[in-house]
């Protein structure tokens, strides 16, 4: 469910599940920061503990409420409201010797689903390790990040709905950041920004199956493997292989353009996306599907323009940037009970994703509020996703999610 809160200004993510058979999948995006802060507004002292030492210990609390809203509603597409409760323990591990960094940010995180949607999947537990490196010069202290793994256990709910269930889904993500996540140094000063880099390689590992080992009889989430690159401008290309044989290739370029080509056992669809065009005044989208069976058909689109831009897609197509607000005096309501300590600063964090090729715009604020000695106190997020018709360009679905998390015991 991807919500760690870092020791120090980490990052994590994963690729969203991309189904082949005709379900809609709303994508995720998996590039919130979720940041911690030394400082009372950086007034500097040689004298300070270290950020980041093997060790430290830290457990939060926190609720998440996700609602799906669907543009036209059908019998089998309704709003629905996900509400569960996390528990998150974080221990700071010496790193293994192939994990190319010196710490191992260990957290894991167990669930109590509080409303049930019924639909699409509800989380059961989940484990993060960030691999960092605590990097020193002078005064002053920077965590770096360079890699991730990520194992998330979740119900399927929408399988279960067919009974033979339940079924259970398990995904590992393993990530290498080529371009390593620096953060904030501390300490921190009032008015410090930072963008993050993107660029990262990825091996994802699926399953859905229930106990017996079957995976659901509608075949929406068969078992497979991605390979994923994604570049510091947004473009990424990722190619899946299915347990059923079936394969699925996705690439999408800095500009927005991209093309997706899904092959079977008796065809192939090829999907080709190209820049809007305005005509007449008015912007679309180019949309051109191929299909190779017994016979081969190809069929023109123009999607009408979704972007956010009115037809220009953004550039980069993801941005996360973070800003040190600076000191604060008093704590939102959200965050109360929250274990206090000294010398708390805000970092707001805002993070934007257009996927063209993968029909979705996503917009995440962050608040983080943080301790002198990096310990995040209590941190609000709220991420709205607009998830489209590929070939049309109509909103098919609204998705939005708000996550609390706050410290709710310390040891070190």
């Amino acid at each position: 469910m991807q919500h760690v809160v870092s020791s120090q200004d980490g990052e994590k993510g994963r690729l969203p599940q991309t189904s082949s058979v005709g379900k809609i999948v709303l994508l995720f995006v998996p590039l919130t920061a979720l940041v911690s802060s030394c400082g009372g507004g950086g007034d500097g002292s040689s004298a300070m503990s270290p950020i980041l030492q093997v060790g430290m210990q830290r457990q939060y609390t926190g609720t998440t409420t996700r609602t799906v809203v669907y543009a036209d509603p059908t019998a089998s597409l309704q709003i629905n409201t996900l509400i569960y409760s996390l528990i998150e323990t974080q221990t700071v591990q010496q790193a293994s010797a192939d994990a190319t960094a010196d710490f191992d940010v260990h957290a894991d995180y167990a669930y109590t689903v509080v409303q049930d949607p019924g639909v699409g999947t509800v989380p059961i537990s989940e484990s993060v390790d960030n691999y960092e490196n605590l990097l020193t010069s002078g005064d002053t202290q920077t965590v770096s990040v360079v890699g991730q793994k990520v194992v998330e256990v979740s119900n399927d709910e929408t399988s279960n709905a067919l009974g033979n269930g339940p079924y259970t889904e398990t995904s590992t993500t393993t990530s290498a950041y080529q371009t390593p996540r620096d953060n904030f140094s501390y300490p921190l000063q009032t008015g410090a920004t930072l963008t993050s880099p993107q660029s990262d390689t990825q091996t994802i590992v699926f399953t859905d199956v229930n106990a017996s080992g079957s995976a659901p009889s509608n075949g929406a989430n068969v078992g497979y493997t991605i390979t994923r690159s994604e570049n510091d401008d947004g473009s990424y290309s990722y190619q899946t292989a299915y347990v059923n044989g079936s394969t699925f290739a996705r690439t999408q370029n800095a500009d927005g353009s991209g093309n997706q080509t899904f092959t079977k056992a008796a065809s192939i669809s090829t999907t080709t996306l190209g820049l809007p065009a305005t005509v007449s005044g008015a912007t679309s989208i180019p949309i051109t599907v191929r299909v190779d069976s017994t016979q081969t058909t190809t069929t023109d689109y123009s999607a009408a323009d979704w972007y956010p831009d009115g037809g220009s897609p953004s550039s980069p197509l993801v941005l996360a940037t973070r800003n040190v607000v600076g000191p604060t005096s008093s704590l939102p309501a959200e965050c109360t009970g929250a274990v206090l300590r000294p010398n708390i600063d805000e970092i707001d964090t805002t993070t934007t994703s257009l996927n063209p090729i993968g029909a979705s715009y996503s917009s995440t604020k962050t608040r983080n509020f943080s301790a002198g000695d990096g310990a995040t106190i209590c941190q609000l997020s709220s991420e709205t996703v607009s998830s489209y018709d590929l070939e049309t360009g109509e909103l098919v679905s609204t998705t939005t999610t708000t996550t609390t998390t706050v410290l709710s015991a310390i040891n070190y």
